[in-house]
């Protein structure tokens, strides 16, 4: 039998493994940790350069640099918002959606943080408490450790992917607004808001560009808030936009934001983790922005890469007064149907 002696320094060696693995692993992963659309760590992620827009449109204001925010004035004419109303209205309108973005990476880096800590711990500590009872040797410990090591990461696995889905079923509740696609371009409305989205991101002043950009668009879409109703801090972006967006054009590089309804009192949209630069006499010193009829918010949720910007996590303020925007998402990728507009759509830009 081996001795004891040299079955404590194989104790040893497996607890100062488990301490490396814990103390050089894990601080680096806490760093870059998200779960669901909730922030959890203060280190903002570095990213690089924006998407290019035409500066130079009228009307438009930055409000913020690093990350840059847009207001740009009467965007869309009072008509075609009312419009754009009118056919949200005569469509179904239904709650709108919320997706898990980051489900895949969350599971991943939970497994991994569990794997490089909680379960070889309990792995190594389980071992020694086998060999403790049944007075095995140390190639007997090592068995044991490697034996329980499975079976626990199996079942933290388990628990972990539960743990996952009890969120994402939870995420409903985030948004209570109701909401609908309108993806015809036969009505004036959407055409023209499309087209001044296109001529947004046309840098190259091409007459044959606005079909081109809308490609990758995804279809407007108007969101109504009654009084009460609102949408809690999130991102648009996705860290798992590679895997999880695929069959809709991929990361999120750009938001734009229409107002169609003026708004007296609440439902402003609030940049959480963005300080207001400018005085203000109210006691909020986040950047908010307030709901004006015609007027858009233009901000980038990932850098043109596609890298998550952790700096835009931002809210739609409970509504007092009913709230309408009408929403395009600008994707790294091509857009295609049912997401997107179809080519037929396109043909009419």
């Amino acid at each position: 039998m081996i001795q004891k002696k040299n079955l404590d320094v194989t104790i040893i060696v497996l607890f100062l493994v488990v301490l490396l693995c814990d103390g050089f692993v894990l601080p680096s992963t806490q760093n870059k940790r998200r779960l669901s659309t909730f922030k959890v760590s203060s280190t903002f992620a570095s990213v690089g350069e924006r998407i290019g827009i035409d500066e130079t449109l009228n009307g438009i204001e930055k409000i913020n640099s690093n990350p840059d925010i847009f207001i740009i004035r009467d965007f869309l004419g009072q008509k075609h918002c009312a419009e754009l109303i009118q056919k949200a209205q005569e469509k179904r309108m239904d709650q709108s959606p919320v997706a898990y973005a980051g489900k895949v990476d969350d599971i991943k880096e939970l497994v991994g943080l569990a794997a490089k800590g909680p379960v070889v711990w309990l792995a190594v500590l389980s071992a020694w408490w086998q060999v403790q009872t049944d007075n095995s040797g140390q190639l007997q410990l090592l068995v044991h450790a490697g034996q329980n090591y499975a079976g626990i990461l199996l079942i933290a696995t388990a628990v972990i992917v539960a743990f996952v889905q009890s969120r994402e079923d939870g995420l409903q509740d985030l948004r209570t607004s109701t909401s609908t696609t309108l993806d015809d371009l036969d009505v004036e409305g959407t055409l023209k808001f499309v087209e001044k989205s296109a001529d947004l991101f046309n840098t190259n002043k091409d007459k044959d560009e606005p079909a081109k950009q809308a490609m990758y668009f995804e279809s407007p879409t108007v969101i109504r808030y009654e009084p009460g109703q609102s949408l809690a801090p999130h991102y648009d972006a996705n860290r798992s936009a590679e895997t999880e967006d695929k069959n809709r054009g991929g990361q999120t590089l750009a938001t734009l934001l229409l107002y169609l309804n003026d708004v007296e009192e609440g439902g402003k949209t609030r940049f959480g983790l963005i300080s207001d630069i400018k005085e203000s006499s109210s006691s909020d010193t986040k950047l908010t922005v307030e709901p004006k009829a015609g007027d858009a918010l233009l901000f980038f949720p990932a850098d043109k890469n596609g890298e998550f910007d952790d700096r835009l996590e931002h809210e739609g303020c409970p509504a007092v007064d009913p709230k309408w925007i009408a929403r395009i998402w600008r994707h790294i990728d091509r857009v295609p149907p049912p997401f997107g507009l179809s080519n037929s759509e396109l043909l009419k830009l």
